[in-house]
């Protein structure tokens, strides 16, 4: 009975790709929470001028509405980080830091950085630390701050890490023994592409299959 050999592994050094790690530590990768695709061109010459021009930006499709963003300088690469998601087309970009150890093609997009206002707190109720209790429904809150609008009074704001293959919150049932129950409401900042059929990002209500049955009837 003949054996198949082997195939033979060609075995690389650090050195064999040294230039390609340096390129790729300055990359950050992203994906279109949309349901259409885009052509790669499209979307380079839209976010060049959208993030002011970063130095060197190449935009390289890995699947589709699966990219990876290369810059020339780690300041404009962490700014932009900083600023994810973005919006192109009504959409967010959602954007993360390039991994060596990890397969760009099975990277999870689902937890999102998000700016969230609290509306609806007595005078009293509107601390960080409230911020911080309230916001540990959505998720991770990172951030809690009080913000004054002029006309409208003061409100918190959170930075909040929220998994959006689920539906957001419009707000939330708060209370104690001694103030006892009333509704907050949420305001998410530079919200997408939304439907507020289902309350998921990525689609709107014309194309939400939760609306329709399975004969196609909307419900």
């Amino acid at each position: 009975m003949s054996h198949n050999p082997s195939p033979p592994i060609v075995v690389f050094t650090e050195e064999d790709i040294s230039d390609g790690i340096s390129l790729c530590s300055k990359s950050l990768v992203g994906r279109l929470l949309m349901e259409k695709p885009v052509h790669v061109n499209s979307l380079q010459n839209a976010l060049a001028g959208i993030w002011c021009y970063p130095k060197g930006l190449i935009v390289v499709e890995v699947e589709s509405k699966t990219f990876q963003f290369f810059f020339d300088s780690e300041s404009d690469m962490e700014r932009i980080l900083r600023g994810s998601p973005w919006i192109f087309r009504n959409s967010w970009l959602c954007l993360r830091r390039w991994e060596r150890n990890q397969e760009l093609r099975t990277l999870s997009f689902n937890i999102v950085p998000l700016k969230v206002q609290i509306w609806g707190l007595p005078s009293h109720c509107k601390t960080p630390r409230m911020g911080q209790r309230i916001g540990a429904c959505l998720g991770e809150v990172k951030e809690s701050e009080i913000f004054e609008v002029r006309e409208r009074g003061s409100f918190i704001k959170i930075l909040v890490e929220v998994d959006v293959t689920k539906p957001l919150k419009p707000g939330i049932n708060i209370g104690s023994q001694a103030d006892g129950v009333l509704w907050v409401d949420f305001q998410y900042e530079r919200l997408a592409q939304f439907c507020y059929a289902c309350g998921l990002v990525g689609h709107e209500e014309d194309t939400c299959v939760t609306r329709k049955d399975q004969g196609g009837n909307e419900k």
